[in-house]
């Protein structure tokens, strides 16, 4: 497998023009989804217009002799281990592979079946993308992180950025305000004050506890 994984990258590398193809390559990565699981819906919200991740060049395609990236999408069981080397040896070279989610990776929730196989024993892996599911930030730093492999920088992990958030103490509770309904006109907002008395209630708390 790393053979293979290390032959694609020689064809960007070699030759007079290897600038030229690594640069084509990069912002070219057309990949073809194969979907064995629920993450596939992630890659719906990734290509929409809040993350738009055409905008690096991922213009998906359906025939796998048009593309030249598989994104492993799910469980990959023994039945469908066949299907993935066939579309695999059908793309053309240089072709990467993104393994995404939990599934793609140990199997998840089915991680002691006797039907599961893993991808990266079929196929050479590039990257592992983590996640149950995987979000779309996820998504798109695994293509970034193809981009850069393709550039020349080797890397087999994709690092995550730390966040250190700090959390500010409040100095005083502050009482909850009282809710608030919306009248038939939107513009229009009632607000019920607490504490409103309600005669018919009060008799019967009144009458419960007399007895």
């Amino acid at each position: 497998m790393n053979d293979e994984k290390n032959r694609n990258i020689d064809i960007l590398r070699t030759g007079p023009f290897s600038w030229l193809k690594r640069w084509s390559a990069r912002w070219s990565l057309w990949p073809c989804h194969f979907v064995t699981s629920c993450c596939g819906v992630e890659l719906a919200h990734a290509s929409g217009c809040g993350y738009d991740m055409e905008r690096l060049g991922t213009l998906t395609m359906g025939i796998s002799r048009q593309t030249n990236t598989i994104i492993v999408e799910g469980t990959i069981t023994r039945k469908m281990a066949r299907a993935l080397r066939i579309v695999w040896e059908q793309m053309p070279d240089p072709k990467f592979v993104n393994v995404i989610g939990a599934c793609g990776q140990r199997g998840g929730i089915f991680w002691n079946s006797y039907h599961i196989t893993h991808p990266h024993t079929i196929v050479p892996v590039d990257f592992f993308v983590p996640g149950c599911p995987v979000t779309p930030e996820a998504l798109i730093r695994g293509v970034r992180a193809l981009q850069k492999k393709i550039e020349g920088e080797d890397r087999d992990t994709i690092r995550f950025k730390k966040a250190n958030l700090q959390f500010k103490e409040r100095k005083k509770n502050m009482p909850p305000t009282s809710p608030k309904l919306l009248a038939p006109t939107p513009l229009i907002r009632n607000d019920i004050p607490g504490g409103v008395g309600w005669e018919d209630g009060d008799e019967l708390v009144e009458m419960v506890r007399s007895r």
